[in-house]
C-alpha cells in the first residue's frame, strides 16, 4: 500500500466503531489507516505515521502495556474510546501532528496515475473487469495512466446476475475505448464449486480460478501485471485481529484468495479508499452513472449469496429471485434509496401450498442495507407493500421457492453478504 504523506494510524484495540471514526477523520482531509490491536510497533512505524491513535473500546486499562510501547516511540499519541471522539482526534492531528489536511481525492487521482506509471513502466496490465464500481474505476485509472497497454478481461464464471454478461459488454463498448476480452468460464467454475459448502473454501476456489483464467489471458497479452479493484475494507476484513487467524472476518477473493505462487505483480490503485471514496473518484474520472450508481456486487458474485453448496438448479432459483428484487426496486423508485438490496438462497426447505397442492421448497431471503463505507451498515425498512410484491412475485414466478423472509440484521454483527 502506498505510504500517504501525513498518515495517522488508528489502532483498533476493541472498538466497534473504529471505522466510523476513521471515515470521520478522512472527511476532514486527514488520511487515516486502521490497524488491528496487537500489530507490532515496527509494522506501524513502517507506514511513516505522523501520529498514533489507540481506539481502546470499553476496557482501556488492559491496553496500558501496548500503549506504553507506542509512547516510547516519541510520536504524538492519543487514546480515544467513543465515536464522539472524532472531533478530538481531528484536533489532535492538526495541533499535535501538524497535519495540513492534504488528503483530497483530486490529488489522489494524480498520485494514483503517477504511481501506476512508475510501477508498470512501458509494460502491460491485464485487469479482471466485473462491471462493478471498484473494477470499473480501477480500469479507468489504469487506462488513464497507460492507455491501450491495458487489457480488460471480463470473465463469466457462471455466478453473475441475470443478463449481466450482455449488459457489461454493452456498457463498456459505449463508454470506453478499451481492449475488452470476454471469456465464458461458467462450467469451469461451477464444476470446481460442486459440493463445496464452506464459505471460505468457496471464496478461495473462486479467487484461484480467477487468477488461473487471468494467467491464460495474460499469456496471450504478455502482461506481467494484474490490475485489481481491491479497496480498503477488503484489506481490513482480511486482517486478523490480535494476530489470530480466527479474527479474519472473511477472505476476499482479491486479498485472502490469492495463491502464494502468484506470477503477476499486482496493481491495486484503490487499496487506500473506502467505497464512497471510490464512487467520488469515479465521478471525477467521468464514469457514467449506469456504472457508478449500480448497487455494489461482490467479487465472488452470487457465490456468496448462495448459502451452502452450489448447483445449477438452485443457482437459477437465486438468479431469477434476485432479478425480481431488482426489478421491483426500480419500478417502485427505491433502487437509489438503498445502497444494496439483493436476494439470498437459503438451503432450507419448508412446507407450503401452491396451486392447491402441498410443496416442499426452498427459502429466499431479501437483504437491504444502507452504508457509507461498507464497514458498518444499517438495515433499510423497505415499505411493506414493496416487500409483499417481491415475495408474491418470487413465489409465483420462481419454481422451487415457497417462502420469502426479510433479513433485519445490522453490520455488525452480521456482514453485508451472507457468506
Amino acid at each position: 500500500m502506498r505510504k500517504t504523506p501525513e498518515t495517522v494510524v488508528l489502532i483498533d484495540c476493541g472498538c466497534a466503531f473504529v471505522q466510523k471514526i476513521a471515515r470521520a477523520v478522512r472527511d476532514r482531509n486527514i488520511y487515516t489507516m486502521v490497524m488491528p490491536g496487537g500489530t507490532p510497533v515496527e509494522r506501524v512505524l513502517a507506514e511513516n505515521p505522523v501520529g498514533i491513535v489507540l481506539i481502546s473500546g470499553e476496557d482501556a486499562a488492559k491496553n496500558a502495556e501496548y500503549r506504553a510501547k507506542f509512547a516510547a516511540t516519541k510520536l504524538p499519541l492519543f487514546t480515544a474510546a467513543k465515536i464522539e471522539d472524532a472531533d478530538a482526534i481531528v484536533n489532535f492531528c492538526v495541533n499535535s501532528c501538524d497535519c495540513h489536511k492534504l488528503w483530497k481525492l483530486e490529488n489522489f487521482i494524480d498520485e494514483a496515475v503517477a504511481d501506476i506509471r512508475a510501477q508498470v513502466g512501458d509494460q502491460t496490465v491485464v485487469l479482471g473487469l466485473s462491471g462493478g464500481v471498484d473494477s470499473s474505476v480501477t480500469a479507468a485509472l489504469i487506462h488513464r495512466a497507460i492507455g491501450d497497454r491495458l487489457t480488460c478481461v471480463f470473465v463469466n464464471h457462471g455466478l453473475l446476475r441475470k443478463n449481466e454478461p450482455e449488459m457489461v459488454q454493452q456498457v463498456f463498448a459505449r463508454n470506453f475505448n478499451m481492449k475488452l476480452v470476454y471469456i465464458d468460464a461458467s462450467d469451469r467454475f461451477l464444476d470446481k464449486l460442486a459440493g463445496v459448502g464452506d464459505p471460505e473454501k468457496k471464496r478461495k476456489i473462486i479467487g484461484k480460478e480467477f487468477i488461473d483464467v487471468f494467467a491464460e489471458a495474460a499469456e496471450k497479452s504478455h502482461a506481467p501485471f494484474l490490475g485489481q479493484g481491491t479497496i480498503y475494507p477488503d484489506i481490513l476484513e482480511s486482517i486478523p485481529f490480535d494476530g489470530n487467524p480466527k479474527g479474519v472476518i472473511k477472505s476476499h477473493h482479491n486479498v485472502g484468495g490469492l495463491p502464494e505462487n502468484l506470477k503477476f505483480k499486482l496493481v491495486e490503485p484503490l487499496e487506500r479508499l473506502f467505497k464512497d471514496e471510490v464512487r467520488k473518484v469515479g465521478r471525477l474520472l467521468g464514469l457514467p452513472s449506469e456504472l457508478l450508481d449500480r448497487h455494489p456486487f461482490p467479487g465472488p458474485s452470487l457465490g456468496v449469496r448462495h448459502v451452502g453448496p452450489i448447483d445449477r438448479k438452485t443457482l437459477r432459483i437465486l438468479r431469477e429471485a434476485d432479478a425480481i428484487v431488482t426489478d421491483e426496486l426500480l419500478k417502485s423508485g427505491w433502487y437509489h434509496k438503498t445502497w444494496q438490496t439483493f436476494a439470498v438462497f437459503v438451503p432450507v426447505r419448508s412446507v407450503g401450498m401452491k396451486n392447491h397442492q402441498r410443496t416442499y421448497d426452498y427459502v429466499i431471503a431479501i437483504r437491504s442495507i444502507n452504508t457509507v463505507d461498507a464497514v458498518t451498515a444499517e438495515v433499510v425498512q423497505l415499505p411493506w407493500e414493496l416487500l409483499f410484491t417481491m415475495s408474491q412475485r418470487i413465489i409465483n414466478e420462481v419454481d422451487g421457492v415457497n417462502r420469502v423472509v426479510y433479513d433485519i440484521t445490522q453490520k455488525p454483527p452480521g456482514t453485508i453478504e451472507w457468506e
